[in-house]
Parts: structure tokens; sequence; C-alpha cells
């Protein structure tokens, strides 16, 4: 194949790559949306009091959500059909021919077939960490991103929802973490970690001293259970430190993993919620707020 053509080839596979985790991600964003519409519509239900400007407020709040919730079907249809013209360009190029799962299987009416039957990946630089704040040091408001680490558990049901931290991708391998810090040095007696989605990716936890140097609390395998699920994490006597290191071994729990907070218990019997994090990816787009 000529150089010109494999570099086509190669934009072609990084754009299919983009555009079906931007699917994903419109996809996610709907459901978010009518589960908050169905809130909405309930709310009214049970308020058969509201005074007329609480009333239209309401309605305009449901309006609102309808014509979001329309706006980004519609880029999600557009996305749709441009990732089956770069599947189809793919091909013309030369590229692998892609099997077309059987008629109801693998697929949905109106979407385009999976791109392949495993996950894909496409080298290139390593992401950097992402953080809970900005640049300018105020917590970011995204969701499925590291700030929903921060602070007391909100997330109060199973499920894939955006109040939790949430990585990149549905497909992962053992290489992510996550690092949450406090408050105040304590001497480390427990660390109890909140997941509410696809529990059991918990493959170790240590301590981060002040140098940086990490020193392992737990290292295992936890035994299956369903979200949401507190697990706790007994750590050995002596241990100072105010950030804890979380590693997932996401082949052992398909799908998102989803964690909500990280609680730091302290022999002296104080208790602390997380005031930032870091995480190697996260499903959050990088310009929401």
């Amino acid at each position: 194949m000529k150089p010109v053509l494999i570099a086509g080839f190669a934009l072609l596979v990084g754009a299919i790559g983009w555009l079906a985790i931007r699917q994903q991600r419109l996809e996610r964003r709907i459901d978010a949306l009518r589960v908050e519409n169905a809130r909405l519509s309930e709310e009214l239900a049970l308020k058969p009091n509201l005074s007329p400007e609480q009333f239209h407020a309401a309605s305009q709040r449901l309006e609102k959500a309808g014509v979001f919730i329309d706006a980004v079907e519609n880029r999600l249809t557009n996305a749709s059909a441009l990732l089956k013209q770069l599947q189809t360009a793919s091909q013309d190029l030369g590229g692998p021919s892609r099997r077309r799962p059987a008629s109801g299987a693998g697929s949905q009416a109106g979407y385009p077939p999976p791109i392949s039957s495993s996950p894909v990946f496409i080298e290139g630089p390593p992401r950097p960490a992402v953080s809970s704040h900005g640049p300018d040091g105020r917590l970011l408001q995204r969701d499925w991103g590291p700030e929903q680490l921060v602070g007391p558990p909100n997330t109060h049901a199973a499920g894939d929802i955006p109040t939790a931290w949430a990585p990149l991708s549905s497909q992962g391998g053992r290489d992510e973490w996550l690092q949450v810090n406090y408050d105040q040095v304590v001497d480390i007696s427990e660390i109890r970690v909140r997941e509410t989605h696809n529990p059991g990716a918990i493959a170790k936890l240590a301590a981060v001293l002040p140098d940086g140097q990490e020193v392992v609390i737990w290292e295992g395998v936890t035994p299956p259970t369903e979200a949401p699920a507190d697990t706790g994490f007994a750590a050995p006597a002596g241990l100072q430190a105010q950030s804890v290191k979380i590693y997932l071994d996401r082949t052992r729990a398909p799908g998102w993993n989803e964690i909500d907070a990280v609680e730091l218990v302290g022999r002296d019997g104080t208790r602390q919620w997380a005031n930032s994090a870091t995480a190697s990816t996260t499903y959050a787009e990088p310009l929401r707020r």
C-alpha cells in the first residue's frame, strides 16, 4: 500500500475510534436526560397543589429537557451516519473487512454494528492524569469526572449514574487508577470505597506518602457483590498519610466500573472524605464544566 494510502487509512481508523467513543457518550447523555425528565414528571405528579408560578417553572424545565434530548438525538443520528461512511471508506482503502452481526444480534435498529467483536486500541502518547480541579483551582462540575469522588456519597442507587466517577471506556485493562487526597494526615485504620456500578475491579490500594512513595495497604480480589457496595480495606498499623491510590483490574468486572466516594478512617476515630482526586482516565468530556 502506498505511503499516502497508509496515512489516509491510519487517519480513518483514528476517526472511527473517536466517533465510536463519541456515539457512546451521546447514548449515555440521552439516558441520563431521560432519567431526569422522568424524575421531574414524578415531582409534578406528587405535588398537585403547586402554585401557578411553580407549575410554570417546572413545566419550562420539562420542556427544555425535551428540547435538549431531541438535539442530542439528532447529534447521535449524525454521528452514526458519519461512522458508517468512515467504515465504508476504510474498506475502500483496503482495510480489513468487518463481519456484520446477524440480524438482531449485537446491534440495535438504526445504529451501525460494532466496529469489531473485541476492543481495538490505537497506540499513541500516554494520556495525562485527569484532575477534579481546573487550572484555576476550582472544583469542576462534569458528569462522571474525578470530581465526583470529592466529598461524601451522593449516588444512592446502583447504575450508570453521572454523580459517580467513570473511566473513559467500558472496556479496560489492568492499568486504571484513582488517587484521592484528604485534608489531614492520619494514622490510617481503614479505607472505605463506595462502588455504584459493576463493582469488583479493585485490585490494590496504596497509601501515598509525602515524598510520593507508595505503601501497599491491600492487594487481592474482592468477593462478588451487588452495587451499590461499600467495601472496607483495613490498613497495617503505623501507616500515616493523607492520600490514597486505588488500582483497578477492569478485566475482573466488565463494563463501566463506577466509584462514588472514598472515605479515609483514622485510628483516632476521625473520618474524612476526599477534597480532590485525579484519575488515569475519565468519561467526562474535557470541556464540560
